[in-house]
Protein backbone atom coordinates (compact mmCIF):
# COMPACT_ATOMS: atom_id res chain seq x y z
CA UNK A 1 0.00 0.00 0.00
CA UNK A 2 1.36 3.53 -0.93
CA UNK A 3 1.22 5.81 2.06
CA UNK A 4 2.11 9.45 2.07
CA UNK A 5 4.39 10.62 4.45
CA UNK A 6 5.26 14.35 5.87
CA UNK A 7 8.81 15.08 6.42
CA UNK A 8 9.30 18.19 8.51
CA UNK A 9 12.48 19.77 9.93
CA UNK A 10 12.55 21.02 13.89
CA UNK A 11 13.12 23.94 15.39
CA UNK A 12 11.95 25.46 18.54
CA UNK A 13 8.48 25.02 17.59
CA UNK A 14 6.38 22.20 17.55
CA UNK A 15 3.47 24.09 16.22
CA UNK A 16 4.44 24.40 12.86
CA UNK A 17 5.02 20.86 12.27
CA UNK A 18 1.58 19.97 14.21
CA UNK A 19 -0.72 22.25 12.03
CA UNK A 20 0.90 21.10 8.56
CA UNK A 21 0.63 17.35 9.74
CA UNK A 22 -3.24 18.00 10.66
CA UNK A 23 -4.18 19.59 7.50
CA UNK A 24 -1.93 17.58 5.12
CA UNK A 25 -2.88 14.14 7.14
CA UNK A 26 0.22 11.72 6.19
CA UNK A 27 -0.17 8.15 7.17
CA UNK A 28 3.67 8.72 8.80
CA UNK A 29 5.70 11.71 10.33
CA UNK A 30 9.36 12.11 10.14
CA UNK A 31 10.84 14.79 12.02
CA UNK A 32 14.63 15.53 12.07
CA UNK A 33 15.49 17.39 14.81
CA UNK A 34 19.43 18.27 16.16
CA UNK A 35 20.63 20.67 18.35
CA UNK A 36 24.21 22.89 19.04
CA UNK A 37 24.64 23.27 22.89
CA UNK A 38 22.93 22.26 25.97
CA UNK A 39 21.24 25.64 25.94
CA UNK A 40 19.54 24.72 23.03
CA UNK A 41 18.80 21.32 23.26
CA UNK A 42 16.62 22.17 26.35
CA UNK A 43 14.09 24.20 23.71
CA UNK A 44 14.32 21.58 21.40
CA UNK A 45 13.61 18.46 23.52
CA UNK A 46 10.54 20.56 24.87
CA UNK A 47 9.34 20.62 21.09
CA UNK A 48 9.96 17.06 20.71
CA UNK A 49 8.23 16.20 24.03
CA UNK A 50 5.31 18.01 22.45
CA UNK A 51 5.13 16.54 19.46
CA UNK A 52 4.93 13.06 20.88
CA UNK A 53 1.82 13.96 22.34
CA UNK A 54 0.19 15.78 19.73
CA UNK A 55 1.23 13.39 16.47
CA UNK A 56 0.44 9.47 15.73
CA UNK A 57 2.83 7.69 13.90
CA UNK A 58 5.87 9.62 14.93
CA UNK A 59 9.49 8.99 13.87
CA UNK A 60 12.12 11.19 15.18
CA UNK A 61 15.81 11.44 13.71
CA UNK A 62 18.30 13.13 15.36
CA UNK A 63 21.03 14.84 13.32
CA UNK A 64 23.83 17.58 13.39
CA UNK A 65 22.17 20.70 12.58
CA UNK A 66 25.20 22.29 11.36
CA UNK A 67 26.39 19.24 8.86
CA UNK A 68 25.18 19.38 5.38
CA UNK A 69 27.09 15.99 5.28
CA UNK A 70 25.12 14.44 8.07
CA UNK A 71 22.07 16.31 7.12
CA UNK A 72 21.78 15.08 3.29
CA UNK A 73 22.72 11.18 4.28
CA UNK A 74 19.69 10.61 7.05
CA UNK A 75 17.06 12.52 5.26
CA UNK A 76 18.17 10.09 1.86
CA UNK A 77 17.23 6.92 4.14
CA UNK A 78 13.18 8.33 4.80
CA UNK A 79 12.47 10.71 1.94
CA UNK A 80 10.64 8.89 -1.00
CA UNK A 81 8.53 9.88 -4.22
CA UNK A 82 5.12 9.73 -1.69
CA UNK A 83 6.65 12.27 0.73
CA UNK A 84 6.19 15.36 1.29
CA UNK A 85 8.76 18.30 3.06
CA UNK A 86 8.27 20.72 5.60
CA UNK A 87 10.90 23.20 5.75
CA UNK A 88 9.40 25.74 8.32
CA UNK A 89 11.48 25.05 11.20
CA UNK A 90 15.61 24.01 12.28
CA UNK A 91 18.59 25.44 11.29
CA UNK A 92 19.20 26.86 7.82
CA UNK A 93 21.55 23.74 6.69
CA UNK A 94 18.89 21.27 7.74
CA UNK A 95 15.90 23.46 5.48
CA UNK A 96 18.25 23.16 2.78
CA UNK A 97 19.19 19.84 2.71
CA UNK A 98 15.53 18.72 2.68
CA UNK A 99 14.53 21.30 0.49
CA UNK A 100 17.21 19.86 -1.87
CA UNK A 101 16.54 16.65 -1.56
CA UNK A 102 13.06 16.88 -2.40
CA UNK A 103 13.67 19.22 -5.30
CA UNK A 104 15.94 16.15 -6.72
CA UNK A 105 12.58 13.94 -6.51
CA UNK A 106 10.02 16.37 -7.85
CA UNK A 107 8.33 16.52 -4.28
CA UNK A 108 6.30 18.74 -3.03
CA UNK A 109 7.92 21.80 -0.53
CA UNK A 110 6.02 23.37 2.02
CA UNK A 111 6.49 25.84 4.99
CA UNK A 112 4.51 27.48 7.52
CA UNK A 113 4.35 31.42 7.39
CA UNK A 114 2.11 34.34 8.94
CA UNK A 115 0.20 36.88 7.06
CA UNK A 116 -1.03 39.55 9.92
CA UNK A 117 -2.84 37.22 12.47
CA UNK A 118 -3.21 34.13 10.74
CA UNK A 119 -0.22 31.32 9.66
CA UNK A 120 -0.70 29.73 6.35
CA UNK A 121 0.78 27.32 4.74
CA UNK A 122 2.96 27.80 1.11
CA UNK A 123 4.31 25.74 -1.14
CA UNK A 124 7.52 26.74 -2.49
CA UNK A 125 7.76 25.86 -6.49
CA UNK A 126 11.09 24.46 -6.47
CA UNK A 127 12.07 21.59 -8.91
CA UNK A 128 15.44 19.92 -10.53
CA UNK A 129 13.60 16.31 -11.56
CA UNK A 130 12.29 15.92 -14.26
CA UNK A 131 11.17 12.23 -13.57
CA UNK A 132 7.52 12.58 -12.47
CA UNK A 133 7.38 9.43 -10.68
CA UNK A 134 5.36 10.55 -7.48
CA UNK A 135 1.96 10.83 -7.02
CA UNK A 136 2.13 15.00 -6.11
CA UNK A 137 3.51 15.65 -10.10
CA UNK A 138 1.37 17.20 -12.08
CA UNK A 139 1.72 19.30 -15.25
CA UNK A 140 -0.44 22.15 -15.47
CA UNK A 141 -2.80 20.39 -18.02
CA UNK A 142 -2.63 16.86 -16.21
CA UNK A 143 -6.01 15.34 -15.12
CA UNK A 144 -5.79 15.12 -11.39
CA UNK A 145 -4.81 19.62 -11.50
CA UNK A 146 -8.12 19.51 -13.53
CA UNK A 147 -10.35 18.12 -10.81
CA UNK A 148 -8.90 19.81 -8.03
CA UNK A 149 -9.54 23.05 -9.99
CA UNK A 150 -12.50 22.20 -10.88
CA UNK A 151 -13.26 21.41 -7.43
CA UNK A 152 -11.84 24.41 -6.02
CA UNK A 153 -12.96 26.75 -7.93
CA UNK A 154 -16.51 25.63 -9.94
CA UNK A 155 -17.86 23.09 -6.88
CA UNK A 156 -16.42 24.86 -3.94
CA UNK A 157 -15.19 21.37 -2.85
CA UNK A 158 -17.47 18.82 -3.69
CA UNK A 159 -18.81 17.23 -6.57
CA UNK A 160 -20.11 14.50 -8.05
CA UNK A 161 -17.68 12.18 -9.76
CA UNK A 162 -20.14 11.74 -13.11
CA UNK A 163 -20.34 16.10 -12.96
CA UNK A 164 -16.75 15.75 -13.30
CA UNK A 165 -16.64 13.88 -15.95
CA UNK A 166 -18.42 15.65 -17.67
CA UNK A 167 -16.80 18.89 -17.56
CA UNK A 168 -13.67 17.08 -18.71
CA UNK A 169 -15.11 15.62 -21.92
CA UNK A 170 -11.44 15.32 -23.65
CA UNK A 171 -10.30 12.97 -21.04
CA UNK A 172 -11.63 9.00 -21.04
CA UNK A 173 -14.10 7.92 -17.82
CA UNK A 174 -10.44 5.65 -17.21
CA UNK A 175 -8.23 8.31 -17.52
CA UNK A 176 -10.39 10.65 -14.93
CA UNK A 177 -10.74 7.40 -12.56
CA UNK A 178 -6.95 6.84 -12.57
CA UNK A 179 -6.54 10.40 -11.43
CA UNK A 180 -9.15 10.21 -8.85
CA UNK A 181 -7.35 7.41 -7.19
CA UNK A 182 -4.05 9.17 -7.62
CA UNK A 183 -5.68 12.02 -5.96
CA UNK A 184 -6.83 9.98 -3.07
CA UNK A 185 -3.63 8.36 -2.42
CA UNK A 186 -2.10 11.67 -2.21
CA UNK A 187 -4.74 12.35 0.32
CA UNK A 188 -5.93 15.65 -1.88
CA UNK A 189 -9.41 14.52 -1.90
CA UNK A 190 -11.50 11.72 -0.63
CA UNK A 191 -14.12 9.80 -1.83
CA UNK A 192 -18.06 9.30 -0.49
CA UNK A 193 -21.46 7.75 -1.79
CA UNK A 194 -24.42 9.10 -2.15
CA UNK A 195 -27.23 6.68 -3.28
CA UNK A 196 -25.78 5.62 -7.15
CA UNK A 197 -23.31 8.63 -6.99
CA UNK A 198 -20.09 8.89 -6.13
CA UNK A 199 -19.24 12.31 -4.36
CA UNK A 200 -15.76 13.52 -4.51
CA UNK A 201 -14.56 16.32 -1.65
CA UNK A 202 -11.62 17.96 -1.38
CA UNK A 203 -9.31 17.63 1.40
CA UNK A 204 -7.53 20.92 3.55
CA UNK A 205 -4.10 20.00 1.80
CA UNK A 206 -5.31 20.50 -1.80
CA UNK A 207 -5.34 24.02 -2.14
CA UNK A 208 -1.42 24.34 -2.07
CA UNK A 209 -1.73 23.17 -5.20
CA UNK A 210 -4.75 25.34 -6.71
CA UNK A 211 -4.45 28.46 -4.60
CA UNK A 212 -1.82 30.34 -7.21
CA UNK A 213 -3.70 29.53 -9.95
Amino acid sequence: MIEMRLLSTLGWSADVVIEISRVLEPEENIVFYGYVDEIERERIMRAVEKLEISLDKLRLVELNPMSLKDCLEKMRNYINEESVVNITGGTKIMAFSLALEAALRDIPIVYMCTEGDTRRIKRIPLSISHAGRNFFNFSNDSTPLKILRLLAKKYKGKARLKDIKRDIPERRSSTISDAKRKLIKANLIREEKNGRDKIIILNSGSYLFVEDD
